[in-house]
């Protein structure tokens, strides 16, 4: 198992575009990528009580791939990269590319209940 956190930036006045587009990356690699496991992505909750207040526009992506591979090839394959052709430019960016950062995890413990997502 490869999980893994990873944070971008939407950019000020593009919100409703970016969550559209996120909301379709995440179906397209729901249906063309068997082998990531999770796929979930966040933004923060304004209504609730937050600390530290997450900075506006943060997007938290929490994903799991069956192993490093998995990985490359979302990272490689189409979803991921036709989104970034596409949309890329929503987000903040660094070099043309969207700024992000990755934070890959090693599992102690938890669970995922089935049909809760």
């Amino acid at each position: 198992m490869y999980p893994l956190i990873s944070i971008w930036t939407i950019l000020p006045g593009k919100e409703a575009e970016a969550i559209a587009a996120l909301k379709a990356v995440a179906l397209k690699v729901q249906a063309e990528e068997p082998n990531t496991l999770a796929y979930l992505v966040h933004t923060p909750d304004f209504t609730q009580y937050n600390l530290p207040i997450p900075p506006a526009g943060q997007v938290v992506f929490f994903e799991i791939y069956k192993d490093h591979d998995a990985f490359l090839y979302h990272l490689n394959g189409p979803a991921f990269t036709g989104f970034v052709k596409q949309y890329g430019d929503l987000f903040l960016n660094s070099n043309g590319a969207p700024y992000l950062t990755v934070e890959v995890m090693t599992l102690q413990s938890g669970f995922i209940r089935p049909g809760t997502v």
